[in-house]
């Protein structure tokens, strides 16, 4: 199998090592729910100025966001609702889950094989990263708090958009130079189409999750896996 010939595993997380559930239905909406008492209480200049920015590029939106908690607050329910990858809301929202994760509020859901695959890469002695559109300090986070204990040990790296796009073949590039390796020697596992296809134009391995709750993803000849239990490292 080809995950023989892979130096390191690039994971993606929701959908693939994490419930699409887990986020959509417990992540998101704690940090809708504690929007407005951030911004109460972090006045930081560049917060304010990123999301008015950014709210030029929602004429959708339909209103003028200001410097108030209330507006920005609102403004930031608007693009979760949207499902927007902006790097400032994630930055955000990864402030927001950090409260939650340190108060013991939130813990997150990992899916039952993921530990023992980790655990089966670094005995075999290859590499692990996550590249995910959340913030790297909202991934750290999602697996140092999770149930099945700490697993940052597990991963050498994180990556999130400031790398570039998932759906960008560069994006793949430049993470393979960041970790001195060839492209050909990644395994890239994802849930979605889009991503293999810009993770293969780089030259990486993409492998399709199909997990329960995931979505149905146009055609495709990429390997396909329900768990990781089947994988076989040498």
């Amino acid at each position: 199998m080809k995950e023989k010939d892979t130096e390191l595993f690039l994971f993606d997380i929701e959908g693939t090592t994490t419930p699409i559930e887990f986020v959509h239905k417990v992540l998101f909406p704690y940090s809708v729910q504690n929007f407005g008492s951030f911004f109460l209480e972090n006045k930081e200049e560049g917060f304010v100025k990123d999301l008015i920015s950014a709210s030029k590029n929602e004429p959708e939106y339909g209103k003028e966001v200001s410097a108030s908690s209330g507006s920005l607050a609102e403004f930031c329910k608007f693009l979760v609702s949207k499902d927007r990858k902006l790097g400032i809301l994630k930055e955000i929202q990864g402030r927001i889950w950090k409260k939650g994760y340190e108060s013991g509020e939130l813990k997150s859901t990992i899916f039952s094989d993921v530990p023992s695959f980790l655990e089966r890469i670094a005995k075999a002695g290859k590499r692990a990263a996550v590249y995910s559109s959340g913030s790297v300090e909202a991934q750290v986070l999602i697996y140092k708090y999770c149930e099945a204990g700490d697993l940052t040990p597990y991963f050498e790296s994180y990556f999130d958009t400031a790398i570039g796009g998932k759906k960008e073949s560069a994006s793949y590039t430049r993470i393979a130079e960041r970790l001195s390796i060839s492209p050909s020697s990644i395994t890239f596992f994802t849930d979605i189409k889009e991503e293999a296809d810009a993770a293969f134009a780089a030259g990486v391995h993409p492998v399709i999750l199909s997990r329960p709750g995931n979505h149905p993803q146009a055609e495709h000849s990429y390997e396909v896996l329900q768990d990781f239990g089947s994988l076989l490292l040498s």
